[in-house]
């Protein structure tokens, strides 16, 4: 999902998920392991709220990738850890 999202197959990312993220990547050279663990935090957060079943992991990956994107697309964010679900790596 996160190599989709993004479209690190490319030579150059063809969507402004994937060329924020090279400007993480960028300042940070582990910043994929990080978003990793962000992603996994972030859906199972997500599965938890949405006491979902494994019949619904498919809705669930959607709404994790939705909310990944949104947060990485906010003009503020410069950085990983400035991401709102950052802070669910403390948990």
């Amino acid at each position: 999902m996160l190599i989709q999202m993004l479209d690190l197959e490319a030579v150059k990312p063809r969507n402004l998920v994937g060329a924020t993220f090279l400007k993480f990547l960028a300042e940070n050279e582990s910043a994929f392991d990080l978003l990793y663990c962000i992603t996994f935090k972030l859906m199972d957060h997500q599965w938890l709220s949405m006491r979902a079943s494994y019949m619904d992991f498919n809705v669930v990956m959607k709404a994790t990738r939705r909310q990944l994107e949104k947060e990485i697309l906010v003009e503020d964010i410069t950085r990983l850890e400035d991401l709102p679900s950052y802070k669910l790596l403390s948990r």
